[in-house]
């Protein structure tokens, strides 16, 4: 999904690597949470702000996907990233939220379709895949028994 998003907007697909280096550079080298410099002490991660999981529906595609350091995005969890940040950057969580704001109008990350319908349309269909094959594979031991 993120890949075809990212299309839609006519970017290439988010892959990380230079794209990467592209995101971290928008961040001038620093964490988007807290704002501590990278270095080779305190390396880059890959964070969502959007998580992808079922109920938050983030995609990996430009614009969700930031730079962290290890801590924050051992912390943030499932958190919503502008409460995050007022926790993790303190006196300077209103610069944070500024360059997050930023970021967010540049890669123009605001998917225009219902990620949860797609969500629950792809559940749905891979569960009726998945009771077909279950009950293909039942069938086959019953025959040869």
């Amino acid at each position: 999904m993120g890949s075809a998003y990212d299309e839609e907007r006519e970017r290439p697909p988010y892959k990380g690597g230079r794209h990467f280096e592209e995101v971290k550079d928008f961040f001038g080298g620093r964490c988007c949470y807290c704002g501590i410099a990278f270095g080779r002490t305190t390396p880059a991660v890959q964070d969502h702000l959007i998580p992808m999981n079922k109920a938050d529906l983030g995609l990996h595609a430009w614009g969700n996907v930031v730079p962290a350091c290890q801590p924050c995005n051992a912390k943030k969890q499932r958190a919503d990233w502008r409460d995050f940040i007022i926790e993790r950057a303190g006196s300077d969580a209103g610069e944070r939220h500024a360059r997050v704001k930023a970021f967010l109008e540049q890669y123009r990350y605001q998917p225009s379709f219902d990620l949860r319908d797609v969500a629950e349309e792809l559940y749905e269909e891979v569960g009726s895949i998945a009771m077909t094959l279950i009950s293909t594979k039942i069938k086959r031991l019953r025959d040869k028994l």
